[in-house]
C-alpha cells in the first residue's frame, strides 16, 4: 500500500472512531444526592492526611493506614507523582482561601516530597512515579523509576501552582533548578522520558504527531507547559528560552489546539489535558500561542463538558472560555455528588463480560481522577469484593480550585 493511500485510510479510520466515541459521552446522568460540600471536604481532608508519608508523598490508594503498609505501597504505586501534584495544587488553593498556617506547612511538606521524586529518582530530570520503603527500619527510600507522561504532567501542575501563588523564595529557587533539569532531560532524549542513559520508559513519549498525521494535543500542551514554566522560573537562562523556541519550531503550539476526541472517555488523557492547559496558560502570555490553547480547550469543551468533569468547567472559565453560570452550577453539583471514598470496591473480573453504561450515582469512586468513565465492564461472574480507601484528591482539588476562583463560598 502506498504511503498516501495508507495515510488517507488512517485519517478516515480516526474520523469514524472520533464520531463513534464522541457520541458515547453526551449522556447526562441525573444528580440525586444532596451533600454538604463543607462537611465532605472535612471528611476527605481527614482521609487524605491518613494517606501521607512523613516525607510528603501521597499514597492515594490503600487497605489500611499502617505506616509500614503505606511505605510498601509507595514502592510500587503507579500515580504517586500525579496524585501528589493534585494534592499540592489543592493545598495551594486552600491556603489562598483560608490563609491557615497549618495548610501552608502541609503544602510545604508536600512540595518537598515532590522535589524528592526528582532529586532521588537516580537520573537527572526524571520524575519518579513514587518512593517508599521495603524495610521500614531503613533510612533510604526506594523509587519507582519508570516515569510517565502522566506523572510529569501532574508534577508540573502542582509545582506551577505552588511557585505561582506561594511566596517561598527558597523552594521557588529549587523548583527552578529541577524544572530546568526536566526540560534538559526532554531535550536530550527528543521528548521521551528515560530512567537511564539507554533506558527509555514505556509510558513517557511526548513526540507528536502520531503516525505523522494525528496530533496529540495533551502531549503538545504539556511540553509547552514545561517550557513556559521553565522560562518563568529561569527568566535569564538561555537553555530554557532555547527549549521554548525548539518546541515552537516543531509547531507544538499549533498542535496543542487539536484535542483528540476519539478516546475522550479515557480518564488519563482528558485529565492530563486539563492540568497541562492550566500550567501552560498560567505562564505563556503570548496572544498568538494562547489562541491555539484556547482553540483546543474549546474543542474539548464541546466534546466533553457534559461528562462529569467537575474541574474542567472551572479551568475553562479561568482561561476565558465560554462557560456559563449554569455550567459552573452543574460542575458543583457533580462535585457534590462524587462517590465517597469508602464506596470503592475492587472486583475480580471473569473472562466473559459486557460493556454497560453505569448510572452516575452507582459508580465506584475513582482511584485517581475527578472524571469517571461512563462505561464499565460488567463480568458475568463476580469474584470476592475487596474494600479499599482512596484519598479524594479529585474532590479536594476541584473544591478548593472553585473556592479560590470565587465561584462559590462554601
Amino acid at each position: 500500500m502506498k504511503d498516501g493511500t495508507m495515510r488517507t485510510f488512517t485519517f478516515i479510520f480516526f474520523l469514524l472512531l472520533t464520531s463513534c466515541c464522541e457520541s458515547l459521552l453526551t449522556e447526562r446522568t441525573p444528580v440525586k444526592w444532596e451533600v454538604d460540600l463543607v462537611e465532605r471536604e472535612k471528611e476527605f481532608d481527614l482521609e487524605m492526611k491518613k494517606h501521607l508519608l512523613p516525607e510528603g508523598l501521597l499514597i492515594y490508594r490503600t487497605e489500611d493506614y499502617n505506616l509500614v503498609t503505606l511505605y510498601e505501597k509507595g514502592t510500587c504505586q503507579a500515580d504517586g507523582a500525579y496524585m501528589t501534584g493534585l494534592l499540592l495544587g489543592a493545598l495551594v488553593c486552600k491556603y489562598q482561601v483560608t490563609k491557615d498556617p497549618e495548610v501552608l506547612a502541609l503544602a510545604q511538606k508536600v512540595c518537598d516530597g515532590m522535589f524528592l521524586l526528582v532529586t532521588g529518582s537516580g537520573y537527572p530530570g526524571l520524575v519518579a512515579r513514587s518512593y517508599g520503603k521495603k524495610d521500614f527500619s531503613s533510612d533510604s527510600l526506594l523509587y519507582r523509576r519508570d516515569g510517565s507522561g502522566d506523572q510529569m504532567t501532574g508534577w508540573l501542575f502542582g509545582i506551577n501552582l505552588y511557585t505561582l501563588l506561594i511566596d517561598d523564595p527558597a523552594r521557588k529557587e529549587k523548583a527552578a533548578v529541577l524544572v530546568k533539569q526536566i526540560a534538559q532531560h526532554m531535550k536530550k532524549h527528543n521528548l521521551k522520558v528515560y530512567m537511564g542513559e539507554d533506558e527509555p520508559t514505556p509510558h513517557g513519549n511526548f513526540w507528536t504527531p502520531v503516525g505523522g498525521i494525528v496530533p496529540v494535543a495533551h502531549y503538545a500542551v504539556a511540553m509547552m507547559g514545561l517550557a513556559s514554566l521553565s522560562v518563568r522560573l529561569n527568566p535569564e537562562d538561555e537553555f530554557c528560552a532555547e527549549f521554548m523556541n525548539w518546541l515552537i519550531g516543531m509547531d507544538y503550539p499549533r498542535q496543542a489546539k487539536y484535542f483528540y476526541s476519539w478516546f475522550p472517555q479515557t480518564t488519563t488523557n482528558t485529565a492530563n489535558y486539563i492540568l497541562a492547559l492550566m500550567t501552560t496558560w498560567s505562564n505563556d502570555e503570548s496572544p498568538h500561542r494562547r489562541d491555539f490553547y484556547k482553540s483546543g480547550a474549546d474543542s474539548m469543551w464541546k466534546c466533553c463538558h457534559e461528562w462529569q468533569l467537575s474541574l474542567f468547567a472551572l479551568v475553562y472559565k479561568y482561561i476565558g472560555g465560554d462557560c456559563h453560570s449554569s455550567d459552573i452550577e452543574d460542575s458543583i453539583d457533580r462535585l457534590r455528588n462524587l462517590p465517597p471514598y469508602h464506596r470503592t470496591l475492587v472486583e475480580e473480573k471473569s473472562k466473559d463480560h459486557l460493556l454497560a453504561v453505569v448510572p452516575f450515582e452507582s459508580r465506584t469512586a475513582s482511584s485517581c481522577y475527578w472524571n469517571h468513565t461512563v462505561h464499565k465492564e460488567i463480568p458475568s461472574q463476580l469474584g470476592e469484593r475487596q474494600k479499599t480507601v482512596v484519598s479524594r484528591q479529585d474532590f479536594l482539588l476541584a473544591y478548593w480550585f472553585g473556592r479560590w476562583m470565587g465561584e462559590y463560598s462554601k
